[in-house]
């Protein structure tokens, strides 16, 4: 069975930032933690000041595209 590839964007309280090309949440997350394993993946912003990252699913993978992965 073919799975399509999705985006996921990440940003750390250091203020790292990046892009994760995963097949799924739970495998962004398990590659998120090889290179940040101190790091808690969190959705408030108490829990980000606290050592904590946030991570978002963008969209599935296509060529020649911009993602706007934080427009903030």
């Amino acid at each position: 069975m073919f799975t399509k590839k999705k985006v996921f964007a990440y940003e750390n309280s250091d203020g790292d930032k990046g892009i994760i090309i995963a097949v799924s949440m739970d495998e962004a997350k398990k590659i998120f933690h090889e290179k940040y394993p101190e790091r808690t993946i969190v959705d408030n912003y108490y829990a980000y000041c606290q050592n904590g990252a946030y991570l978002f699913e963008m969209d599935k993978v296509d060529n020649n595209k911009l993602y706007c992965c934080f427009p903030w």
